[in-house]
């Protein structure tokens, strides 16, 4: 039974092969060609499709960061991969930035600074001076040691590649109102600190400091000054005034630009007088003479046009002898008070002379004080102003010899 059923079987096989093989037919080059086609497009859409994802999931993730930064990442530091033909890589250095030193007004105000040290000027008022360390300055033209906030500009004058504070200060202790112009910057932790002096008020000029303006191109500090100090008798505007520009070598201030000094001034003069006293000795008669010498000094680099000495003398004394003839007027017919026009005084002038002087006979006339003053004028006849005028006084005393 089972060998009639492997026979049957086999006979069966033999018939299916015979009849289904004819059909069969292999493929050839052309459809092989086709297949390897089909194959590598699936292969590269395939490879499309994960470069997409790869590119989207970061993009996404950055997305989401975005939204959400959470805290700073710390960085890492990796060590370079060794390859076989190595490209140096250029390391950079950044510096921090420098810190911003634009200190606007109220904040200056409000604040505890350090200024150069006053007694460091050259024409620093007598007696108590501004004080200068660890002071605030004042918004207001109050009190007799006060330090004066005049003026602010704003610039980087250290060329640091941040803002600096420039101030005009003026010190309002004395008559002249010394003053200086100082820069201010901040430090790491944002306090105020002093850079240094621009410029201040010196002896003999300039006497005043106006205002200031920085320049945003090259960081020069202008500042506008004047030689002489306004004040009773004196307007501003017969002071000379003057540019003078100042730059921060790294460790002061310096001046580059402008004039180094001031010329003589027409509206000014600094003149002196000076005498010696009156001997009075007796005469053939009943008449007492002497001699002064007076000594009349310009101490200024121009010219006085007109200085005139006037006498006050008392009434009992009477000029006399060829000391006289420098005057202008003829003394010996004038009337008391006695006025003598030098006229012309030439820069740096010093001229001594001596002029005689009698006492009439019959006129008792006690020892006692006379006075001789020095008036100038310009040649428009206006007077001349001067700093100081106590030089030009002199006191004569007159006694018996």
């Amino acid at each position: 039974m089972a060998e009639f059923d492997e026979v049957r079987l086999d006979a069966e096989f033999s018939a299916y092969r015979t009849a289904l093989f004819p059909a069969i037919a292999p493929d050839g080059p052309a459809s092989v060609r086709q297949t390897v086609r089909r194959r590598r497009r699936r292969r590269a859409v395939a490879v499309a499709a994960a470069l997409v994802v790869a590119v989207a999931v970061p993009v996404a993730g950055q997305a989401g960061l975005r939204r959400n930064p959470g805290p700073p990442a710390t960085p890492t530091t990796t060590s370079p991969t060794p390859s076989d033909s190595p490209s140096p890589t250029p390391s950079v250095s950044l510096s921090p930035a420098a810190p911003d030193g634009r200190i606007e007004r109220a904040e200056l105000l409000a604040a505890t600074v350090d200024l150069p040290s006053w007694d460091d000027l050259p024409d620093r008022p007598d007696g108590k001076q501004c004080h200068s360390r660890g002071i605030r300055l004042s918004g207001d033209p109050v009190g007799d040691d006060v330090n004066l906030l005049v003026e602010l500009g704003y610039g980087d004058v250290d060329r640091d590649g941040a803002t600096e504070t420039v101030v005009l200060v003026r010190c309002l202790f004395g008559t002249r109102g010394p003053a200086q112009v100082v820069a201010f910057d901040r430090d790491a932790a944002g306090r105020i600190v002093t850079l240094g002096r621009v410029a201040a008020t010196a002896d003999p000029t300039p006497e005043w400091l106006i205002g200031l303006e920085v320049r945003a191109a090259d960081g020069v500090t202008r500042v506008a000054m004047a030689d002489r100090a306004p004040g009773v008798g004196w307007p501003l505007e017969q002071s000379q005034r003057q540019w003078r520009g100042y730059k921060w070598d790294g460790q002061r201030f310096r001046q580059v630009e402008g004039p180094q000094g001031f010329g003589p001034n027409p509206y000014a003069a600094d003149v002196s007088v000076s005498s010696s006293n009156l001997a009075l000795t007796r005469e053939p008669g009943d008449s007492f003479a002497g001699t002064i010498q007076v000594r009349v000094r310009n101490a200024s680099a121009g010219e006085v046009p007109i200085a005139v000495l006037s006498f006050g003398l008392p009434w009992q004394l009477r000029p006399f002898g060829e000391g006289w003839d420098r005057c202008r007027e003829n003394m010996l017919e004038a009337r008391a008070p006695y006025h003598c026009t030098l006229g012309r005084l030439a820069p740096h002038a010093d001229i001594r002379f001596n002029l005689q002087l009698r006492r009439a006979q019959g006129t008792p006339l006690p020892s006692g004080k006379a006075t001789i003053e020095l008036l100038v004028t310009g040649a428009d006849g206006n007077g001349l102003v001067e700093r100081d005028r106590d030089d030009n006084f002199a006191t004569i005393t007159h006694y018996y010899g």
